[in-house]
């Protein structure tokens, strides 16, 4: 395994992995729940490590691109830039998930506040991950995601039916 496949494999962690955190931060703080909580805070620390990789990780899978034709260096680009801007809230993430964990244990007075700004870094960062995350997929699967096939795979595909 070289860096290029860990990033393709960390990538999805502050996308996905922050989501289901963050859906499990609003569960236990609903139901007051000290152990989905905990969970909550651990899977968000392990989102945001998986981000941190995928980030530095990102400059091996670049110059991997860069070798193969036909590869859009303005779409490693925009990727690249997008990934940037959600790497400090995905750090911020993982800090946070820390102390919220150690408010809670302590029984803070502000250990409800701090899962609120928790949440709120956490839905932050799984927004812009996810912007990355389209936009890096744009640089080898731009044909899976186009919202309308092509008119001449449209015409290909009539032929084939006859």
């Amino acid at each position: 395994m070289n860096a290029a496949h860990l990033h393709l494999i960390t990538n999805h962690l502050p996308v996905l992995g922050l989501a289901f955190s963050a859906l499990a931060l609003i569960w236990g703080m609903y139901r007051k729940s000290r152990n989905t909580l905990l969970l909550a805070f651990f899977l968000i620390l392990i989102s945001a490590i998986g981000g941190f990789i995928a980030g530095n990780t990102g400059e091996a899978a670049e110059e991997a691109l860069e070798r193969i034709i036909g590869i859009s260096h303005e779409a490693i680009h925009e990727h690249e830039e997008a990934a940037e801007a959600a790497m400090p809230f995905n750090i911020a993430s993982g800090i946070l998930s820390l102390l919220a964990g150690f408010l809670l244990l302590k029984n803070h007075k502000y250990s409800g506040i701090s899962q609120w700004v928790l949440l709120l870094v956490v839905l932050t960062g799984c927004a812009l991950s996810a912007r990355a995350g389209w936009l890096g997929g744009k640089i080898r699967h731009i044909q899976e995601i186009q919202s309308e096939p092509s008119a001449t795979h449209d015409a290909e595909e009539h032929e084939e039916h006859e």
